[in-house]
């Protein structure tokens, strides 16, 4: 199984558990703008989930801008 750290993106849960923030913190985030989700797409259909890049995530507990 791989490790939080080796992922490529996380799940809102899984990113909350990584980072030690609540999952409430992060929807805000990504309600304001300031973290930007994966929108994955099969066939041109979106996935339900939303997945945070790794690299994005990492940006956003810096504090740098998008």
């Amino acid at each position: 199984m791989t490790s939080l750290s080796e992922r490529l993106s996380y799940t809102r849960k899984e990113a909350a558990e990584a980072t030690g923030l609540s999952e409430d913190t992060l929807k805000r985030a990504i309600n304001a703008g300031d973290l930007k989700p994966l929108n994955p797409k099969i066939q041109s259909r979106s996935l339900q989930k939303v997945l945070i890049h790794r690299s994005e995530l990492e940006r956003w507990l810096r504090g740098d801008d998008a």
